[in-house]
């Protein structure tokens, strides 16, 4: 597939990646804004879990300050990324500017968090959406059949496992036939998502507390619950209301918040399959235009489900033993069908909701696929996993290898691990990429002069690079996320016993890079190949 070491087309595994790029700003902003903070899933479950752990969070106020926070970080990476458009995003950056151990850190930070999304995605599909959708439209259609396939998805492990594999399986086939495809795929689901949460928020809009209040009472106290002023007194909050001066309160629903809303730069993972990849304007209104999307429609459909049932209701619907009994819990989707109740509407509302888990999974999919293609690319892996179609222009060993070690996890995160955790671990995997990139940043104009001052990242303010303004703010970013786990334990450890897996957890995705690295130096070394030559300039397209 190549020549000879020695020469440049000896240096990578060939003269050219075999990718094509097909994907538009359109499908890159989709891509970010359904990677980072899906707007129904984030609104289904979001509020409640940051709620129920902190319960006078303001959640738009907070939602409000995580767009604030992400900005430094999108003006960094879509500097990064017009000026090395590449299949491999940090991966190419941080190996060409600090050295290539630091980029197999990084990039197996980003790729550990993407595949713990692939994982959390595939499960939330099951016990998240497919059980809560079937066990709701069940009782709020009075088919007990559904009810009780929904119980078995949340419940029942092998159902869990199961129905999270599906989804796996739907990618996987997805993924092979293309970027196109996956694209296609990608946008038509996010429509139809988008369409039954746009109606759940019309409905809020135009609907009154009065028409909630009758229409939950009335199935609640069918399923055995009590009214909706039961449920609040039961869970003692009546009255209560969010309190943005409460830090305690506050900052760790910035964390819960950021879970989701930190990943708006993923594009950088499509510049080796985006059109005008190299365009710095392009790049920036990618990532902060799927930004805007999330922040606006999230604060929003925050806002109008407060409106409608009060801040003191989300809270106790979410309380253990509230008396909350409409089956698959209290999300968002099922509260706004209860504003009208119409059979018709509830179907939309609550059925589309399953229309989430594919477009999230895409991103979450396709990154680390890239990562083994490129590190394959470099020698690093075995060449046949930078193999691509012929027909389909994807690469199929590549995706076949993440889809597997994604269905392993699936299983290990049904019987070892609780979502929570699942998700805090996949935020710290992601700051260990974003810090070591802000140091490459912050690095670029120096020790990589000569690309820098012909590149896209050349920009200064008052003087200064852009890149020295940003990156200290993005790395400050990153240690206060941390801080919080280690400060507030129900975001991801539960105990404070349990703080040493915090650095275990980031010494172990260390430990794996340098592994990778110097473990393929010295196989390719007795090969006769110098894969350090491969740093000393980009990647071909």
């Amino acid at each position: 597939m190549a020549s000879a070491p020695g020469g440049r087309g000896g240096l990578f595994v060939r003269q050219s990646t075999g990718l094509v790029r097909e994907a538009s700003a359109l499908d890159a902003t989709i891509f970010n804004a359904v990677f980072s903070a899906p707007v129904g899933a984030t609104l289904a479950f979001g509020i409640f879990w940051a709620l129920s752990a902190f319960p006078k969070a303001d959640f738009v106020a907070v939602t409000l300050i995580c767009a604030v926070i992400n900005i430094p970080v999108l003006v960094m990476m879509s500097l990064l990324a017009s000026s090395m458009p590449r299949t491999g995003g940090d991966y190419v950056w941080v190996s060409r500017i600090i050295s290539p151990p630091v980029a197999l850190v990084s990039n197996f930070g980003a790729a550990l968090s993407a595949m713990i999304g692939a994982t959390f995605w595939a499960r939330y599909f099951a016990v998240l959406a497919l059980g809560p959708v079937l066990t709701s439209l069940g009782a709020m259609l009075g088919i007990q059949a559904l009810t009780d396939w929904g119980t078995a998805f949340q419940t029942d492990k092998v159902w869990t496992f199961l129905g999270g594999f599906s989804m796996i399986a739907l990618m996987t086939v997805i993924l092979v036939a293309g970027t196109k495809t996956t694209f296609r795929f990608q946008n038509i689901f996010w429509i139809i998502a988008s369409v039954g949460t746009f109606v759940a928020f019309v409905c809020l809009a135009f609907g009154s507390p009065d028409q909630f209040r009758q229409n939950f009472d009335a199935l609640n106290t069918a399923q055995g619950g009590g009214t909706m002023a039961d449920v609040i007194a039961k869970a003692g909050v009546a009255g209560i209301q969010p309190e943005l001066g409460n830090m305690d309160m506050t900052l760790p629903a910035i964390f819960v918040v950021m879970t989701f809303m930190m990943w708006n730069w993923w594009s950088v993972y499509l510049s080796g399959e985006l059109k005008s990849a190299m365009n710095r304007s392009r790049q920036m209104t990618i990532m902060v235009g799927a930004l805007v999307w999330d922040v606006l429609f999230i604060a929003l459909g925050a806002a109008l489900l407060f409106k409608v049932t009060g801040f003191d209701f989300v809270v106790a619907a979410n309380t253990a033993d509230s008396g909350y009994a409409i089956p698959g819990g209290a999300f968002y989707q099922v509260l706004a069908a209860l504003v009208y109740n119409v059979p018709a509407l509830t179907i939309l509302i609550v059925g589309s909701f399953l229309f989430w888990s594919l477009p999230a999974m895409v991103g979450n999919t396709f990154m680390p696929i890239r990562t083994v293609f490129a590190w394959s690319f470099d020698r690093l892996l075995p060449e046949r996993l930078s193999s691509v179609s012929d027909r389909t222009h994807s690469p199929v060993p590549a995706i076949l290898v993440v889809m597997g070690i994604v269905t392993a996890m699936l299983a290990w995160s049904i019987w070892s691990t609780d979502f929570n955790t699942w998700l805090a671990l996949g935020v710290l995997a992601g700051v260990v990429c974003v810090v070591i990139v802000a140091v490459a940043a912050m690095l670029f104009p120096t020790r990589r002069a000569d690309l820098y001052q012909a590149s896209p990242a050349n920009v200064k303010l008052g003087g200064i690079p852009v890149l020295y303004i940003v990156s200290p703010l993005a790395i400050l970013a990153m240690v206060f996320l941390t801080w919080c786990v280690v400060t507030y334990p129900p975001l991801a450890i539960g105990s404070p016993d349990n703080l040493w897996w915090v650095p275990s957890f980031i010494a172990m995705i260390v430990i794996v890079g340098l592994v990778v690295y110097f473990g393929a130096k010295v196989i390719r070394r007795g090969q006769g190949i110098d894969i350090d030559l491969v740093y000393k300039e980009l990647p071909p397209e």
